[in-house]
């Protein structure tokens, strides 16, 4: 499967073409903005590095969140362009699937991916060794999150620490994983071999688990005194 994916949901944006979930080609730009300037010209340059023409696809792969809420629509609206256009396939990952696919393993111990929502929360999802969820993610405080962790887990993710202050840390291993466009391919690859079916690109939505603070006027004009 000749594969398109990236993120644009963590801290900078990443792009890459794959063949499976094997890298053909790969970029990545590490800032915290500028990805709506940034991710159409990174696909072109990934796809040109390959030697791919956007005939050349067969799916797409993309974040849906949860993580910011500018990078997600910048991505998915990249990627609901790319699938009507091309009338590709779409992998929708989360970027909690997205950084258990690239987990560095522990022997037999469920993992629990767990991210820094700030504002005193995490976001939590537990997933099984061939990265099939065990539940659905939440967004929970460090607290609630830990009581939710009764057996021994592998922890990843940039609110892993923070979580085994709140936990019997002789009962818990810390492993490292990086959210970009390789885990993306690698989720939606391992999603493929569970027989997972990708989706229309009408159907690509955003996993936002928090509200946006930004809220519409509840039909107050602007021009009122």
């Amino acid at each position: 499967m000749r594969l398109l994916a990236f993120d644009t949901a963590g801290d900078g944006c990443s792009a890459g073409c794959f063949a499976g979930a094997e890298p053909v080609a790969f970029a990545r730009h590490a800032g915290a903005s500028g990805q709506a300037e940034r991710l159409v010209p990174m696909l072109a340059a990934v796809l040109a590095d390959a030697g791919w023409g956007m005939e050349d696809l067969e799916a797409l792969a993309v974040t849906i969140g949860p993580g910011s809420f500018t990078g997600i629509r910048t991505g998915l609206a990249a990627a609901r362009g790319l699938a009507l256009v091309r009338r590709l396939p779409a992998w929708p990952v989360t970027t909690l699937a997205a950084l258990a696919a690239v987990a560095d393993g522990a022997d037999g111990l469920p993992l629990a991916v767990v991210l820094d929502a700030r504002r005193g929360q995490v976001f939590l999802q537990r997933f099984d060794s061939s990265g099939a969820a065990l539940d659905e993610p939440l967004m929970l405080a460090p607290e609630l999150a830990a009581a939710r962790l009764r057996e021994p887990h592998h922890l990843v993710g940039s609110g892993a620490v923070a979580l085994l202050r709140h936990l019997d840390a002789t009962a818990m291993t810390l492993g490292d994983a990086v959210l970009d466009a390789v885990a993306v391919a690698r989720a939606a690859a391992a999603a493929r071999g569970r027989g997972e079916a990708p989706v229309h690109g009408t159907a690509l939505a955003p996993l936002y688990l928090r509200e946006p603070d930004a809220r519409p006027s509840a039909g107050r004009s602007l021009l009122q005194a």
